[in-house]
């Protein structure tokens, strides 16, 4: 037994980027925030060097693997291809999912099992100096007791842990807006539906030629097209058998076949009609003897 959702219960996909832009620069910009994200983890990679934990380091990893998906991602966008919009859309669900996962990790230790008590961890010998402030090399900071270091850093975590938590919730959601986007974007791809949006741009209507044949009604044979040659006073009339065989002979004569300039037309034009006068005049002067 197959489970549906009633028509009006449906989600409906988006067909915009906020009402103000294209749903494809909505999409372009979602994929953006996700790179942007993905290239941080990049400079992250230098807890190899400074004693991160294997944790941070796996996160890292495997943004950058992340940044080269969506650099794909960006380029099935651009192309409108409706199968591998659907595919970036699932990749940007997936990495939502475990970033989520990620988020859900490092929030329960820090907020729980890190104690906010001011006490400084150091993995490096510089660490080691700027928490000291800087004793190694002649310089005495102010003393302060464990219970002053641990009430101060109690007081700090209490004003920013909300600040924190309404961060990540926003971004959350962000990203759940961003994965609805991508999946109304390949929906509207796969049912031809894009181009019919109200802020996206229409297909350009093929450029039409007046005077092409492909595009004039009724024409399906050549005989029917009209004479290609404009209709002007020097126009070549029926020739006779003597003046055809002398057109003929004028042009074998000539090496390059048909004239191939304008004054090499006008010149065979103005001799066939000499030898039509010709003709024709022979013609009738055989007539008037008879």
């Amino acid at each position: 037994m197959k489970l549906t959702l009633r028509h009006e219960w449906r989600p409906r996909p988006f067909r915009s980027f906020l009402s103000i832009l294209d749903l494809k620069t909505g999409v372009h910009l979602a994929l953006y925030f996700a790179l942007f994200n993905k290239v941080a983890g990049v400079y992250g990679l230098i807890v190899m060097f400074t004693g991160g934990s294997a944790a941070q380091l796996s996160l890292y990893i495997y943004s950058v693997c992340g940044l080269f998906a969506y650099l794909w991602g960006l380029k099935a966008i651009s192309s409108e291809d409706p199968d591998k919009s659907t595919l970036t859309a699932h990749i940007f669900l997936l990495d939502h999912l475990i970033g989520t996962l990620w988020t859900a990790f490092f929030g329960v230790d820090w907020w729980i099992y890190t104690p906010h008590d001011g006490k400084r961890v150091t993995n490096s010998p510089a660490q080691v100096e700027l928490a000291t402030g800087g004793a190694a090399v002649g310089h005495h900071p102010t003393a302060t007791t464990e219970a002053q270091r641990a009430a101060s850093a109690l007081q700090l975590w209490n004003q920013e842990k909300a600040l924190s938590a309404t961060v990540i919730i926003l971004g959350w959601l962000l990203k759940v807006y961003f994965c609805l986007l991508l999946y109304s974007y390949s929906y509207h791809l796969r049912h031809d539906t894009y181009r019919s949006l109200p802020l996206s741009k229409p297909n350009q209507p093929p450029v039409e030629y007046p005077n092409s044949p492909e595009l004039t009604p009724g024409l399906h044979d050549l005989s029917d097209l009209p004479s290609a040659r404009p209709s002007s006073a020097r126009h070549t009339p029926m020739l006779s058998g003597a003046s055809f065989t002398e057109f003929v002979g004028a042009h074998t004569m000539r090496s390059n076949g048909w004239p191939e300039h304008q004054d090499d037309i006008e010149t065979v034009e103005e001799e066939e009609a000499e030898a039509f006068v010709a003709h024709t005049t022979a013609s009738t002067s055989g007539t008037t003897r008879a």
